[in-house]
């Protein structure tokens, strides 16, 4: 990240550390002439007892037996794709803080990258506060719905939290079981201006940002008995037995138009007032019910279980208990963590989850976020994207993948302006801290061009695992082709005069000095290359739009093309072409190293390694000594890190086939962390965000966990899927099912005592099929939807091959004599 906020952060960690605004606490609510309103004063919480906790019946649920007191290690996120909340859950008061995904102030101005926003809070004070017992808060995954439960004087209360996705809604019930026993205070706080305008039914805020941008949010409260006053500063609600709020939210960011924004006021607010009242209407248990039937069209298409996974303690005590039932709990909580925020950030409107997901505090009133929450793409977007497709989201995928497309084919906006002004006239390129207009700051222009080849990689992907051929013609191919022309004309002759084309002026995220040729650069550029002359050949000339002359000189430019794969004289693989790699010192050496500088090789960046994971260039198969520099040169870097780069350091030791370091490398990411300073070291807080070195979270680190774990149980690569690649001791008995593949291929499979026992293929589109697994050719194949046997293609060694028909499912089964085990999979015919 940029060495210039450094010197910002400083200013926020008095505010963050207590995971609270600077407004935060200051009672001015009997101001009535105020033009802004800030957040109630905190009461003090009650006493909370909790002698035997019983854990929520749902395992894939996130619990603890306190409220959070801090926004960032403690509270539980939920989204809809577009909004999102975190809920603290305190009994004397109730913190909501809401945002949605398109409140940025900035253009599109290559120098004007401005910050994502916080939109506003829900506070909700408790005037009728008991000392309380049998508390719990809770997240089920699986459903979507946080809740609070607790029992005071006799009463026992409940609460629900949950963002609708089909009502477009955050929905919130109070409910008291016996007697109509809840007296709230409701404040809607605006965290951009002016203060809500209250009456008994609701509230409503909105305001226009300096970029033009208009925002509202409107809050509609229905309660069941009990008594309901408004004044200019809330609503108090008194004796009731039931409360419900609906939020609705949205700005008039419009994705398509040529300055991104559409709409007035008056139609912001038309909109989010039906939507309220549509709800309101429906009711919160038929809201919650299509909620979660929705939830669990995506989520319930991947089920993953360990044998032992222990379920009996609350989350946070759990992280630190490190026996292999606890382990095995968070590594299952990990990997659906990783598919619930997706499901939470990232659907609707066509913006990409940012370096929060959605969820974001810092920015109240004229502030910034840390890193401006931003759109950063030396690593960080990518990364939020690595679990969308194998992870069988690739609905998901869409809202970054249509933000690429629109962009990049945008007349004349601001990524081919990018282009012109590096004297490249055409094509397109992204600047790396970015934010939803297309705009950037000065950060890296010029110096780091790359990013339009990995934008591109994530294109194919989704072709890839889905061969929908449409995606691939109309939005994938123009904007893959338009990569191809600005690097055609960009590409340079070798300055070592070795007879290559190199990139020109780029460096390796995030250390050494600008030059020709990083490793990193050449690897990307060499894997858009491929990937673009494979999707001609899919489509052919005439639907792609390249003729027999592009093809050629695509060929010829790649033939040509520097692959960026050479070692050292210590047998590492080089990360720069012209310069040696650096010596191997700490991570956490200096934390305000300049990163164009040679700092430490010991580096949360393995920019040098992307040949090797998320592509596949770097391979045994292909050249095993490249392979071996690779797996030394990973080793080099060390295992301590960012999050984040922990989480990418399990997807690089699956690829390298060591299940050990693989595991280990998880653990490390797993480690239980309350710091929210600079230490480097990442971790998960309570709430299983991962840290970073910062006030905040990086959500990246919960996406790459998500990916890694998925790579340790299947390797989808272009000429076979691998199973269980990189399968730990700690995981020798459990199953998977619902995985991606390469093909469109869903994956089950269940394995004992570290040997595969099940496996079932639905195949969606009727690809052909290669396997590889231990022995796999003495296996016997069945399609299930007809009953027959199927004869295999080839079946050598450890690869099966066979043609499936589209819509079947085929069982695999190895007979009880074939053994394996995890040193066959590293060798090369595999």
């Amino acid at each position: 990240m940029k060495k210039i906020l450094f010197t910002l952060l400083g200013l926020l960690f008095t505010y963050a550390a207590m995971g609270q605004t600077p407004q935060a606490n200051s009672n001015n609510q009997s101001n009535t002439t105020s033009t802004y309103q800030d957040a109630p004063a905190t009461p003090h919480e009650v006493a909370i007892q909790n002698d035997n906790p019983q854990p929520p019946s749902e395992p894939l649920s996130l619990w603890y037996t306190t409220p959070a007191t801090n926004w960032v290690r403690e509270a539980l996120p939920i989204g809809n794709g577009d909004m999102g909340a975190m809920i603290l859950g305190g009994v004397a008061q109730d913190r909501i803080q809401f945002n949605h995904k398109t409140l940025w102030k900035g253009t599109s101005n290559p120098t004007d990258l401005g910050s994502y926003l916080p939109f506003g809070d829900i506070y909700i004070t408790n005037l009728n506060a008991k000392d309380a017992t049998n508390y719990r808060r809770c997240l089920n995954l699986r459903t979507a719905v946080a809740d609070v439960q607790y029992d005071a004087d006799g009463e026992c209360y409940t609460r629900e939290y949950l963002c609708s996705n089909p009502d477009k809604v955050m929905a919130i019930r109070y409910k008291a079981k016996h007697a109509s026993n809840l007296s709230l205070s409701i404040n809607l706080i605006n965290a951009q201006g002016l203060r809500a305008t209250y009456t008994t039914k609701g509230a409503t805020f909105s305001g226009t940002l300096t970029n033009g941008m208009a925002y509202a949010a409107t809050m509609r409260v229905c309660h069941k008995a009990g008594r309901v006053t408004a004044t200019s500063d809330g609503i108090e609600i008194n004796r009731a037995k039931e409360v419900v709020i609906f939020l609705a939210c949205t700005t008039n960011f419009a994705p398509t138009q040529a300055n991104h924004l559409a709409g007035n006021m008056p139609q912001i607010m038309a909109n989010i007032n039906s939507t309220v009242q549509a709800a309101s209407n429906k009711g919160f248990e038929r809201v919650m019910n299509r909620h979660i039937y929705d939830h669990a069209q995506l989520f319930n298409r991947v089920n993953f279980t360990l044998q032992g996974a222990e379920h009996t303690q609350p989350t946070n005590l759990l992280l630190t208990a490190n026996t292999n039932g606890a382990n095995n709990m968070i590594d299952q909580l990990i990997f659906q963590y990783g598919r619930y925020l997706t499901i939470a950030a990232s659907r609707g409107i066509d913006v990409p989850s940012n370096l929060q997901g959605l969820w974001n505090k810092d920015g109240y009133r004229g502030g910034d976020a840390v890193w401006a929450s931003d759109i950063h793409s030396n690593i960080n977007v990518q990364m939020n994207y690595w679990p969308s497709e194998p992870t069988n989201l690739s609905e998901c995928h869409m809202p970054f993948l249509n933000f690429i497309c629109n962009e990049a084919l945008r007349h004349g906006g601001q990524w081919q302006q990018n282009a012109r002004q590096l004297g490249v006239e055409a094509g397109w390129v992204v600047n790396t801290a970015g934010n939803i207009f297309g705009g950037s700051s000065n950060y890296k222009i010029g110096k780091y061009s790359v990013v339009n080849a990995w934008y591109c990689s994530h294109l194919w992907q989704h072709f890839a695992y889905t061969c929908d051929t449409t995606f691939l013609r109309q939005k994938a191919m123009p904007v893959m082709k338009a990569a191809c022309d600005f690097w055609v004309k960009r590409l340079v002759e070798a300055q070592n005069g070795d007879g290559t084309l190199e990139c020109p002026n780029e460096y390796s995220p995030e250390q050494g000095y600008v030059q020709n040729a990083t490793a990193h650069s050449q690897q990307l550029v060499t894997q858009l290359f491929e990937q673009t002359l494979k999707a001609i050949e899919v489509l052919g000339h005439e639907a792609s739009g390249c003729d027999n002359a592009y093809v050629d000189l695509l060929k010829s430019k790649l033939n040509k093309l520097d692959k960026g794969l050479r070692i050292d004289q210590n047998g590492l693989l080089r990360e720069w072409k012209y310069q040696d790699n650096t010596p191997n010192l700490s991570a956490n050496t200096d934390f305000f190293a300049d990163d164009e500088h040679n700092v430490w090789q010991g580096h949360r960046h393995t920019s040098h390694l992307m040949a090797l994971y998320p592509g596949f260039n770097i391979d045994p198969g292909k050249d095993s000594l490249i392979f071996a520099a690779a797996i030394k040169s990973l080793a080099n870097r060390g295992d301590d890190a960012t999050g984040w780069a922990r989480a990418w350091r399990i997807s690089l030791w699956a690829r390298a086939r060591n299940n050990a370091h693989a595991y280990q490398t998880l653990r490390g990411f797993a480690h239980h962390t309350t710091n929210t300073n600079y230490d480097w070291q990442g971790g998960l807080y309570d709430n299983l965000l991962d840290a970073h070195a910062t006030s905040v979270f990086q959500i990246e680190g919960n996406y790459g966990a998500t990916a890694g774990i998925a790579e340790m149980l299947l390797q989808s690569r272009p000429d076979s899927i691998v199973l269980l690649p990189a399968l730990p001791p700690a995981w020798a008995n459990g199953q998977i099912d619902g995985l991606k593949a390469i093909g469109n291929f869903e994956i089950g499979m269940a394995w004992c005592a570290g040997q595969l026992s099940t496996l079932r293929i639905l195949s969606v589109k009727g690809m052909p099929v290669t396997l590889a697994y231990p022995h796999l050719s003495q296996a016997t194949i069945v399609n299930e939807t007809t009953g027959e046997k199927v004869t295999p293609n080839s079946h050598e060694g450890n690869r099966l091959s066979f043609n499936t028909m589209a819509g079947h499912a085929y069982s695999i089964t190895l007979p009880h004599s074939a053994t394996g085990g995890q040193t066959a999979l590293t060798k090369q015919n595999f």
